[in-house]
């Protein structure tokens, strides 16, 4: 009888994944590995002194072990001389780094003293075996202490240098949320055009940073990350390849073998690519090629095109403004958020920064609406102080469906603003932080290619009720047609009119859809 015989096979594609991964990082640090090679060579006396390992140690510790770099190191000691000793004290610095890759950084005092000791031991043992001598003891002695201090001098040196990059990129980051200041806003209309672009231009630039966690579904990098994380779930990638018809359409072909079924692997697959690439798939094709063999095609939901323009203004003899927004697209939709705290300065900007962050945070969880708010208010409730509260505005449009959500407690009206008519859509709830038992107002509404979201704080709604002969209804039809920063800018403008004063913060956000 012949029985069928189990022959193992064996997944060598990440030697080829590491290979791949070095070579990209030599190309993005080309110049700091030949400037680490020539001082690694350096000598002194015709004595090769311990400038590789501090090189090598240093290296490992800020950018992760790296075996290219062991070569770079090995490379330098060769040009100079064949040395057996330096090049197993290079090897055994790495295979410290190397062993410790996947977990938290370890004390540089401890890896000083690690580099150090290799030294200090090696060429100790080389002289006791070639003949001891006092001289010999006093210069290992001190090349040890070189090793050391140099270690723990560059990493601080680094450190330092982080920190000050860190310290001026929050500079600028808070220096792109300032408000418009009164006199900005007492300029002539064209040059508050122009201010207020260029500040929308500077804080799309901060929310494109904080969207950088996601990886580029088309990268090597994305397709081993997603390879990798379905595997854990015991799904065994056998083809994968992502194409694009235009730059709005990705079409995901994966063939898996696993014991799940077709529709748990389509689920594994689409909340990953979610949480991996911030895109969202959905399966249009299934072959099931054999009860463990699934042929799966996904495509992405395509998204329209939203942007979010923004103009404000400070209360009279406040530094800052108790308003604070949010703007931004994730993988199935986006959402817009303004909150006002009560009062206005440093305390209500703190308290409506505070559930601004809070709810961008737990947008990107798998919570869903209702529960974020609910939870949000239970957070702020604990959170603030007796007589507390932050008025809150948000929107949510759905890519897929082209739908718009609106969750309102205790903020002024929205408008929806398109091509027939002005829509005004207002909220009788209480703030958030007051009550346990939170009510919110919601609406739900479908939009169209075309249309504009205008959200305001009680600033504005404020100062045109002032005036009994404006209208915000009326005047935004009469500039519907302009273009949304202008929409922003002429909003603010038209509250101001007629006022020496600004008597509250100001917040205006224009969303365009397409």
């Amino acid at each position: 009888m012949i029985g069928k015989t189990n022959e193992k096979k064996y997944d060598l594609s990440f030697l080829e994944n590491i290979f791949n991964n070095e070579i990209k990082h030599v190309k993005e640090n080309w110049f700091l590995f030949l400037v680490c090679f020539f001082i690694s060579r350096q000598n002194i006396i015709d004595e090769i002194f311990p400038f590789a390992i501090v090189v090598l140690c240093s290296y490992s510790n800020i950018k992760g072990s790296s075996l290219l770099m062991l070569g770079t190191t090995i490379l330098a000691i060769l040009s100079v001389r064949f040395d057996f000793v330096y090049i197993i004290m290079l090897i055994a610095v790495y295979a410290y780094f190397f062993n410790f890759r996947n977990e938290d950084k370890k004390p540089i005092m401890l890896i000083a003293f690690y580099a150090g000791a290799v030294l200090f031991v090696s060429k100790t043992t080389i002289l006791v075996a070639d003949g001891f001598n006092i001289n010999g003891l006093v210069l290992n002695f001190f090349e040890t202490l070189f090793v050391f201090s140099a270690i723990v001098l560059i990493n601080e040196i680094v450190r330092s240098l982080s920190n000050i990059k860190k310290v001026a990129k929050n500079k600028n980051i808070h220096r792109f949320k300032r408000h418009m200041a009164k006199d900005e806003i007492s300029e002539s209309l064209d040059s508050e055009f122009a201010s207020a672009i260029s500040d929308d231009k500077r804080l799309s630039s901060v929310v494109d940073f904080n969207k950088a966690k996601f990886i580029n579904i088309f990268s090597e990098k994305a397709k081993a990350k997603i390879k990798e994380q379905l595997l854990w779930q015991n799904i065994n990638v056998k083809f994968f390849e992502v194409v694009s018809s235009n730059k709005n359409t990705i079409v995901l072909s994966v063939t898996v073998k696993t014991e799940k079924s077709s529709d748990e692997a389509e689920s594994a697959i689409e909340l990953i690519a979610r949480n991996v690439c911030g895109v969202k798939l959905r399966c249009t094709e299934r072959v099931i090629a054999s009860p463990n063999y699934y042929v799966l095609k996904f495509k992405n939901i395509k998204r329209i095109k939203i942007r979010t323009y923004s103009a404000t203004a400070i209360k009279d003899g406040s530094a800052v403004s108790g308003d604070s927004f949010a703007y931004a697209g994730r993988a199935d939709r986006y959402y817009t958020v303004l909150c006002d705290g009560i009062g206005s300065g440093q305390e209500a900007f703190n308290e409506s920064n505070g559930a601004v962050d809070l709810l961008s945070k737990f947008l990107y969880t798998d919570f869903s609406e209702e529960q974020i708010l609910r939870t949000l208010n239970s957070i702020l409730m604990l959170k603030f102080e007796d007589e507390h509260f932050v008025t809150f505005d948000l929107s949510i449009i759905d890519y897929g469906t082209k739908a718009v959500r609106f969750y309102k407690a205790g903020a002024a009206p929205t408008y929806i603003v398109s091509s027939k008519n002005v829509e005004k859509l207002s909220g009788k709830s209480l703030p958030m932080g007051i009550l346990d038992n939170f009510e919110y107002s919601s609406f739900k509404k479908e939009i169209k290619i075309g249309d504009i979201i205008v959200m305001v704080s009680d600033g504005i709604i404020d100062s045109i009720n002032m005036d009994s002969k404006k209208s915000l209804d009326k005047y935004l039809e009469l500039i519907a047609h302009k273009d949304p920063q202008t929409i922003a800018n002429s909003v603010l403008s038209y509250a101001l009119r007629g006022q020496n004063t600004i008597i509250d913060d100001m917040t205006v956000l224009v969303t365009k859809i397409g």
